[in-house]
C-alpha cells in the first residue's frame, strides 16, 4: 500500500492545524484562530499569506514579514516569531 502526499497548500495547513489541536486545549484553539483572523491578510500570486511582526532586534530591528497560514498554525507563540534572518 503507497500513501500519497499531498503537498498542496491547504493540505499542508490542514495538517499543521489538526497538529495544533492535537497539542493544545480548546482555549489555545479558540485563541490561536482570533489571533489568525486579526492579521492582515495580503495577496501574493494567488495564495493568501498574513503579515507578522518578526521579534528579531538586530540589523533592521523588528520588521512585518508575510507568511502563509500554515507557518501560524505551526508557531508556538506568533508574538514571538523570528524569520529566518534573525535565528
Amino acid at each position: 500500500m503507497t500513501l500519497a502526499y499531498h503537498s498542496h497548500p491547504d493540505a499542508r495547513c490542514e495538517r499543521a492545524r489538526a497538529a495544533f489541536v492535537e497539542n493544545a486545549t480548546p482555549r489555545e484553539v479558540v485563541q490561536r484562530e482570533a489571533e489568525i483572523a486579526a492579521l492582515p491578510a495580503v495577496q501574493w500570486k494567488g495564495r493568501t499569506l498574513y503579515t507578522i511582526r518578526c521579534s528579531g532586534d538586530t540589523g533592521k530591528g523588528p520588521h512585518d514579514v508575510n507568511v502563509p497560514e500554515v507557518l501560524l498554525w505551526s508557531l508556538i507563540n506568533i508574538g514571538r516569531f523570528r524569520c529566518p534572518y534573525h535565528p
